[in-house]
């Protein structure tokens, strides 16, 4: 196989690695291999042990190389954490030609004004994308070329991240031997996988919720319009079971997923379940784990809810909200957030072409799926703005900083 013609993709999750491997031509790609192992050495999205994250990067590695049956030298990384946000910039320009008439290098040199801003010597644009443009006053131009003009601006929607955060990423990534092609926020890549182009092109909200963050963003005109990152994730409903409960974290999982669910009027009073738990059996009320596990998804709604509101961002999704992740399969989590969201709700599963992978429907792997889509158009636009936004400005910034920081270090 073909190592020119594969595109590698890396999810790295608080909970679980994920590698997909497809196998692409010029119109198209194919998925041939994938790979999951649980993650150590993360907590809400960043970095806690270099080694155990290497190590757990390893294991999902080698796990889809053994499928794929090809030896895998580059992929394309996930980001995510609280030290995620998003600004919105304006870069304004003066037509150059005689004529006036707007061309696509006029439409680059005003997305590049609106990249060029002031930031924290610590922060990077992880992504940009144009919002819309101005051309002499006209506002929420969609798309200005051709058109006549003095002075064209453009609004971008700037996501930027911590450049230690990412190093750290990358540096994980590379002691398994793989070169990091490309950066990538884990809700951007969610929604291109579970959401419908009508859904993007309307105004929806996208709640990702992971293990240790829940990532939310916003999708309006078929384009990523915001995005922010709330540091509780399916990993504190279980830490919650696990101190309430006193039973371990790994027994309290297993009955979040297997007998848990967010909606109270779902148990019938005094029904209860018997879990084994260090040799014993253990009694536990269904009404009990019920509660448990919907004050905290309610206080992750809330906390959303209340971002939305604060940043008037809720009137700008009549698609409502599409929830998806891991936790996006605990029973019932839809009917719990129609009571915050003034909309409709539904769980997102990821769109999969070829049945003989089924198995990746599940929305554990949107992040994952979304990525490859992302980066197949990126392959295909090289040169474009989308290719030097996700990675050769982040590598540019990445060695820029570390070697300051290196050097301040003596």
């Amino acid at each position: 196989m073909s190592r020119e013609r594969l595109i590698s993709v890396l999810d790295i999750g608080t909970t679980k690695s994920c590698v997909l491997v497809a196998q692409a031509d010029a119109a198209s790609y194919q998925i041939v291999g994938y790979g999951m192992a649980s993650s150590f050495g993360m907590k809400k999205g960043a970095v806690t042990d270099i080694n155990k994250l290497s190590r757990s990067i390893n294991n999902a590695v080698i796990n889809a190389e053994k499928m794929c049956k090809a030896k895998l030298k580059e992929v394309s990384i996930s980001v995510t954490g609280h030290h995620i946000f998003t600004i919105i910039n304006r870069g304004e320009i003066e037509i150059a030609s005689k004529d006036g008439i707007i061309t696509d290098a006029d439409v680059n040199k005003a997305i590049e004004s609106a990249i060029n801003c002031r930031l924290p010597p610590d922060k990077m644009i992880l992504h940009s994308i144009p919002r819309n443009f101005t051309v002499d006053g006209i506002r929420e131009v969609e798309n200005p070329v051709g058109m006549k003009g003095k002075r064209l601006g453009a609004n971008v929607t700037l996501i930027i991240g911590n450049i230690s955060h990412i190093q750290n990423l990358i540096t994980a990534t590379e002691n398994v031997g793989l070169k990091v092609r490309n950066v990538i926020l884990q809700p951007y890549a969610s929604g291109k996988a579970v959401l419908t182009p009508e859904e993007m092109k309307e105004g929806v909200c996208l709640i990702d919720i992971g293990g240790g963050t829940t990532d939310v963003a916003i999708f309006r005109d078929g384009k990523l319009y915001f995005s922010f990152v709330v540091p509780v994730g399916g990993n504190h409903i279980t830490n919650d079971l696990s101190i309430l409960l006193k039973i371990p974290f790994d027994t309290a999982e297993f009955i979040k997923v297997e007998y848990g669910g967010c909606d109270l009027l779902k148990p019938i009073r005094e029904e209860s379940i018997i879990v084994k738990c260090k040799g014993i059996d253990r009694e536990f009320p269904k009404e009990t784990i019920f509660e448990i596990i919907n004050a905290r998804v309610e206080d992750i709604f809330n906390i959303v809810s209340a971002n939305l509101y604060n940043l008037k961002l809720d009137y700008l999704i009549p698609s409502g909200v599409v929830i998806t992740g891991g936790s996006s399969l605990l029973r019932d989590i839809n009917i719990v957030a129609e009571r915050f969201f003034d909309g409709p709700v539904r769980i997102g599963h990821p769109k999969v072409a070829e049945d003989i992978w089924e198995t990746l429907r599940n929305p554990i792997y949107g992040t994952a799926l979304g990525m490859l889509d992302l980066e197949f158009l990126n392959r295909k636009q090289e040169g474009g703005l989308i290719k030097r936004n996700l990675f050769g400005y982040i590598l540019h910034k990445v060695k820029e900083w570390f070697l300051g920081f290196n050097e301040e270090g003596g």
